[in-house]
């Protein structure tokens, strides 16, 4: 029985140790008011779950009004290993008359990553990358809280993978902002500058316009 036990034991074991060394506490669910040029387009749900060999992150969105009636939808999953870089990242986009465009990433051991996008008509793009530390626009709202001094980042994108430098946007109202823009890639994320680092507001857009994330409950 013991035996039986261990494996299970040293699991947890894993999981607290990892837990302890981020600035989220395991099972955080944070929810947020989106709005879109201004109008109110839904919730936004984020999630953290330690997971064996690092964590998991999900982000849906539950729209209304407008945003339901057109038939708008945003749902992504990261996966991340030890070392905080993406290792599977998958994501839903459905666009009011365009329809929906899946992204699929994959880090590969030692032999860098790949890329598929499937368009809303069913073809098929993709790419191939020598390089296997890049981190996805939801993996990096949690990679910022745990390593703010980070400048340079390779992003998960559709044709190909988005290099740039993090822009340090000045402080406002006790939160501390970055700024990740390159081709059609824009990501900001407004954190507090506390021991947890809560993420109280994040942008984001494509060619769809830009998409505000305002935080309104943090809990587990």
């Amino acid at each position: 029985m013991l035996s039986r036990l261990a494996p299970l034991v040293a699991a947890g074991i894993g999981l607290l140790v990892l837990a302890q060394g981020v600035p989220w506490p395991p099972g955080e669910r944070l929810t947020y008011n989106l709005t879109w040029q201004g109008i109110g387009v839904g919730r936004v749900y984020l999630s953290a779950d330690p997971v064996e060999g690092g964590w998991r992150f999900r982000m849906k969105l539950e729209p209304t009004g407008l945003a339901k009636a057109l038939g708008y939808g945003l749902e992504a999953e990261s996966r991340v290993g030890f070392d905080f870089r993406t290792d599977r990242f998958w994501q839903n986009l459905t666009e009011p008359l365009k329809g929906t465009t899946r992204l699929m990433y994959e880090r590969q051991e030692n032999s860098g990553s790949w890329a598929r996008v499937i368009q809303p008509d069913g073809s098929q793009t993709g790419w191939v990358s020598p390089n296997d530390q890049l981190l996805d626009q939801l993996a990096l709202i949690y990679y910022l809280r745990l390593r703010p001094e980070t400048r340079q980042i390779v992003a998960v994108d559709y044709p190909k993978p988005a290099q740039g430098q993090l822009e340090v946007l000045p402080a406002s109202n006790g939160l501390v902002g970055y700024r990740f823009a390159r081709d059609d890639v824009l990501i900001e994320v407004w954190y507090r500058q506390n021991a947890q680092r809560t993420p109280v507001r994040f942008v984001f857009g494509r060619d769809f316009g830009r998409l505000e994330a305002t935080l309104v409950e943090n809990g587990r």
